[in-house]
């Protein structure tokens, strides 16, 4: 048996994959298929190459191991700890609680990697930060929200944490005739004719206890019992990771690869009371200010490998011109609990 070498696509940056015989992917694949392609390793130059191996041949002696993470996060289901060391020119990457490991050589671009299925979320997130910073290095704007499209157009929900992205995104789908882009992130490009298409990005679900409990199918897909008292009414806190295969199952969503203009922009602050959606005072100033409010980056993590280069200043004027096209589109406020129908949506949105 030989090994098996693909490509792995998210809009035009490509990573070569090859994967020895014994060792198992399935589960970052499955988890990236929502927004990743796989074909065959042809055509533009990769960003990088990765290997991953069954069993280690060879992994170097670090001369001193340093703690830090693949990624940190507020929830320790999303946190990634490992043991970090640089030698002779690579990054050498210990993931502590699965035992997953990478050797990581920028000359070359090369990764070397062992991980078993238990280690699915470490190859995941390799994968991910490689394809968000290439992106950014090309001059996409990631955002901050959820993205959901009806007759080929995206209307994108935009937010700080805890504002209700994902309640008004699943009300989007549940009651409004919607499928889902985007369940965390939006990564917006401007293309050549000076438009700006949104593309969806491969996440984790994360919901509240509210937002499990109002959907059916969403209890038992997270083994959380809608009787279950959530810890405060339209808290940030307390949210379960959702399986994103079985998520994908149970809510429309759009076909993999393809990217959308943007219709309108919702910005929700979800909370007490009557549902409203008002029109977003500021005028387009002030809603490209609300936007660069909520655009995020991968750069701006802890460094745990240096194969991607940080070349954002190449295409700031780019990004600029991203937000500012975006500055007239129709927005909305959305304030009270959520629930929507049409009839509770603006016109223009539907």
């Amino acid at each position: 048996m030989t090994d098996e070498r693909t490509r792995l696509s998210y809009l035009d940056t490509h990573v070569d994959v090859t994967v020895a015989p014994g060792a198992d992917i399935g589960g970052a694949h499955d988890f990236l298929g929502t927004h990743v392609t796989v074909g065959p390793a042809e055509g533009p130059e990769p960003l990088a190459d990765l290997r991953v191996a069954a069993e280690p041949e060879e992994w170097p002696s670090a001369p001193e191991w340093r703690e830090g993470f693949v990624r940190q996060s507020a929830s320790d289901f999303f946190t990634i700890p490992a043991r970090l060391a640089r030698v002779d020119g690579r990054d050498l990457v210990e993931c502590v609680r699965t035992g997953t490991r990478f050797a990581i050589d920028h000359a070359t671009r090369r990764i070397d990697a062992v991980a078993d299925p238990k280690g699915a979320l470490d190859l995941v997130e390799l994968l991910r930060d490689l394809f968000l910073k290439d992106q950014e290095n090309r001059g996409a704007v990631v955002l901050h929200a959820t993205a959901a499209v009806r007759d080929g157009e995206a209307v994108l929900v935009t937010g700080a944490k805890g504002t209700g992205k994902s309640t008004i995104l699943l009300e989007l789908v549940e009651h409004c005739g919607f499928r889902i882009l985007s369940g965390d992130k939006t990564v917006l490009r401007e293309q050549p004719d000076g438009a700006v298409l949104a593309s969806g990005w491969p996440g984790y679900p994360h919901l509240g206890h509210g937002t499990i409990a109002k959907y059916p199918g969403l209890p038992e897909i997270t083994d959380v019992s809608p009787e279950e008292a959530p810890a405060a009414d339209f808290s940030p806190y307390g949210k379960y990771a959702v399986d994103p295969v079985r998520f994908r199952e149970r809510f429309p969503s759009t076909p993999v690869g393809l990217s959308f203009p943007v219709r309108g922009v919702l910005h929700p602050r979800i909370g007490p009371g009557t549902t409203r959606v008002t029109p977003l005072t500021g005028g387009t100033e002030g809603h490209v200010s609300a936007l660069a409010a909520n655009v995020e980056s991968a750069f701006g993590a802890p460094v745990w490998h240096r194969l991607t280069d940080d070349r954002r200043a190449t295409h700031r004027e780019r990004r600029g011109r991203v937000l500012r096209t975006l500055g007239p589109c129709p927005a909305w406020s959305l304030t009270g609990p959520g629930d929507l129908t049409p009839e509770a949506l603006p016109a223009e949105l539907l």
